[in-house]
């Protein structure tokens, strides 16, 4: 007999997860936002170090 309830729960986990996706992004586009000033602050302090690449 097949179990189908593994298959029932992947449909809810997989919203689930795209829901936390979407809310990740919604927070991080705030976040900076709310901070851009400070940010290019940090990146222009950056953009001559070693770190350059990983921050742009």
């Amino acid at each position: 007999m097949k179990n189908t309830n593994n298959s029932s729960f992947m449909k809810h986990a997989n919203a689930y997860v795209a829901q936390l996706i979407a809310l990740y992004q919604l927070a991080l586009a705030e976040y900076i936002r709310a901070n851009k000033d400070t940010l290019d602050k940090i990146q222009a302090k950056m953009k001559d170090t070693v770190l350059r690449n990983a921050i742009a």
